[in-house]
């Protein structure tokens, strides 16, 4: 059996702050890259201990150089660096998608951190006309591929997203927002038992788990935060311009539909 894990910082144990904090030359970046690796560990060891035979990890945030190379699990698969897709490296040859470090959509009232894809540069997106934020644009495109998603670990707000579109998957909330800025946090080590064991129960629950397929033809809305980014994306092939800052594609393959509006 062979699980991909996509990753992201926002999300993971301990983390809050503003992305000056976080993010490269942050007072909290070091500390920040040890705690998501934490989380990206346990994870792959609760999915070797439910008995899969190979974990391939995507470093998602930023410039994908988050996840600490020297102190990750030996036995998992690193990618890292700048990449040419969202899901890089994922393909039909794997069985099960877990999520790591999730934050919720832009705009949740109640969550750390909100955003989707990017928090200066989007504003919205939607898919089939229900807004989505990037749980649900990582669970259409693992669904092209026919993987489900069988567990999210991240602030409260993004497990009530994950939940309100997955359904019944394995979760772990690992802290909640008292602001967009500050959050309750749970210790590192207790995270960390929970996150491998919600990680073993979705791989030995992996026939419960039905990849996401929204209905075709698909539409796809992003509403940038700025007009010239919307003029730009919609002198695209497939890209039509609704108003000032909003453009939408539709099709038939998500895959297509994301990179013209998204790629």
């Amino acid at each position: 059996m062979k699980v991909f894990i996509m990753t992201d910082l926002e999300g993971a144990t301990g983390v809050a702050g503003d992305w000056s904090d976080f993010n490269p030359g942050g007072r909290e970046h070091d500390s920040a890259r040890r705690l998501l690796t934490g989380d990206v560990n346990s994870a792959i060891q609760g999915a070797y201990d439910g008995g899969v035979s190979e974990v391939v990890v995507l470093d998602g945030h930023g410039a994908a150089f988050s996840i600490l190379l020297e102190d990750f699990d030996s036995r998992a698969q690193l990618i890292r660096g700048r990449r040419a897709s969202e899901l890089e490296g994922l393909d039909a040859s794997f069985n099960l998608m877990l999520c790591i470090g999730v934050h919720s959509m832009a705009g949740t009232p109640d969550g750390l951190l909100t955003h989707t894809l990017s928090h200066t540069e989007m504003d919205n997106v939607w898919l089939n006309n229900t807004p989505v934020g990037e749980i649900g644009l990582w669970a259409a495109l693992a669904g092209h591929f026919n993987v489900p998603i069988g567990l999210v670990v991240g602030e409260a707000s993004a497990i009530r997203e994950a939940k309100s579109l997955l359904g019944n998957i394995e979760t772990v909330a690992v802290k909640e927002a008292t602001s967009r800025f500050a959050a309750k946090c749970l210790h590192p080590q207790v995270s960390w038992s929970m996150i491998r064991s919600a990680a073993e129960k979705a791989v030995k629950r992996i026939n419960e788990f039905k990849p996401f397929k929204p209905e075709v033809p698909m539409e796809l809305k992003v509403q940038f935060h700025n007009s010239d980014r919307a003029e730009s994306v919609s002198k695209r092939h497939g890209a039509v311009r609704i108003d000032g800052r909003t453009v939408i594609c539709r099709g038939s393959n998500v895959l297509d539909i994301y990179n013209v509006l998204l790629g």
